[in-house]
């Protein structure tokens, strides 16, 4: 058995141990927050052992089931709410874990920000910005209301209703000791402070005169720097002999890719893409390249849906999966994207992320060729050489090879001669 594996059952064993305990100290109200708290496990160990609090009350009460060896009555009305509580319960497990994963986001975007602006103040706003995300995930969830029961439900209830079951989950409340000691030490440096402002001896007032004239002489430096700058700027913001100022740049272009995407442009956050991808601007980052395609690519940008399929197709920047490279270069080639069109012809016909279909990567062979891409050409005459997804026919490949030639395809034009020679066309 792996260490792996050994973490697991003893987080599943750590699990059950203190939910016996919280069950023994008041029922099933409890919450998983609580409970992994009580058990000394992260959240992940209990998704990876329970698909839920409905599943771990189970194995609690499977023993004491067993003990009285009586057959359980089956309550339509128990049932039904424990629906409702799975599916309440779910639903909160997913929103907690989207939050986490939209504050990872945000705070993978701030350090590629301030990677690329180069602050000086980075470490010290990255750690800022991991504080609040553990404070955010240590916060109390507000748990959903649960739905009633239907009414004719309640009348054909035969038993009465089982208190695990229908009470909700407590709202997770924080430990109060580092807060009360946060509060205890700001309240005697406030007293400290009144104190010292007692005892501090009365300052004189400024007089108003020497106010004034402070307050003048800081405009006319204001208005010095002023006419000064100006002037500097006219100077040279344009060359001699042209009447048009040109307007200094206060940002520059990567800088203001960064504000367009952040701000959900996709055609910026394709760019932005691409500038990690190439390292333009930037140092290459491929999971940066990725994340940022991916955001364009769910906005409906073709070029940004065949970007993300090719990352998942070879593995660049994130984990290779052919069925999600697929489903993205099929959602460019309907958009009309070339490059798409042939490499989803490609996974048909090599059963990548897709059961093979060769018919199927014939015709979006045919529908790139016809719109000019050479590779699609060359495919296409191949298949109708070979009779592959498509009828044998020599002189659709000969057009084809023909087409690709007439593109600059080298090898198409000696497969065009060898194949007219053969068959005499």
């Amino acid at each position: 058995m792996g260490l792996e594996a050994e973490k697991t059952e003893d987080a599943a064993a750590r699990l059950i141990a203190a939910g016996r305990i919280l069950l023994g100290q008041g029922g099933g109200r409890f919450s998983i927050t609580r409970l992994c708290a009580e058990a000394g496990v992260t959240l992940e160990d209990f998704q990876a052992n329970f698909s839920g609090k409905a599943e771990l009350l189970q194995q609690l009460l499977e023993p004491q089931a067993a003990a009285k060896e009586e057959p359980a009555l089956a309550d339509p009305w128990l049932e039904r709410r424990l629906r409702v509580f799975e599916r309440a319960l779910g639903s909160l497990e997913e929103k907690s874990a989207k939050r986490d994963r939209e504050y990872r986001q945000a705070i993978a975007r701030l350090e590629e920000k301030l990677a690329a602006l180069g602050g000086s103040q980075s470490l010290d706003v990255a750690e800022a910005a991991e504080r609040a995300l553990e404070k955010a995930m240590t916060a109390p969830v507000v748990e959903e209301k649960m739905e009633e029961p239907a009414t004719e439900d309640v009348e054909t209830a035969t038993a009465a209703p089982d208190p695990l079951a229908l009470t909700p989950l407590e709202p997770v409340t924080p430990p109060g000791k580092a807060d009360s000691e946060f509060l205890e030490a700001g309240r005697r440096a406030a007293q400290a402070h009144a104190r010292a402002l007692q005892h501090a001896p009365r300052r004189r007032p400024v007089p108003v005169r020497l106010l004034l004239a402070s307050v003048l002489a800081m405009l006319a430096l204001l208005l010095c720097a002023v006419l000064a700058l100006g002037y500097a700027g006219n100077a040279s913001a344009a060359p001699a002999g042209e009447g048009t100022a040109h307007r200094l740049a206060v940002s520059s272009p990567l800088q203001m890719r960064m504000v367009r995407a952040d701000s959900g442009d996709a055609v910026a956050q394709r760019e932005l893409a691409l500038d990690y991808l190439r390292g333009q601007g930037v140092p290459r980052d491929m999971a940066a390249a990725a994340r940022w395609a991916q955001a364009a690519a769910e906005q409906g940008d073709p070029q940004a849906q065949y970007l993300a399929g090719s990352f998942y197709r070879d593995g660049v920047g994130v984990a290779r999966d052919p069925a999600r490279a697929f489903t993205w270069f099929a959602r460019a080639a309907a958009a009309g994207q070339l490059k798409a069109m042939h490499n989803l012809a490609i996974a048909y016909i090599q059963g990548e992320g897709v059961g093979r279909d060769d018919a199927a990567a014939a015709a979006w062979f045919a529908r790139a060729a016809a719109r000019g891409y050479v590779d699609s050409a060359f495919d296409l005459a191949v298949l109708y050489e070979k009779g592959q997804g498509v009828r044998q026919d020599a002189h659709q490949a000969l057009r084809w090879y023909r087409a690709a030639a007439a593109a600059g395809d080298a090898q198409a034009a000696s497969r065009a001669k060898l194949l007219a020679e053969q068959a005499g066309l």
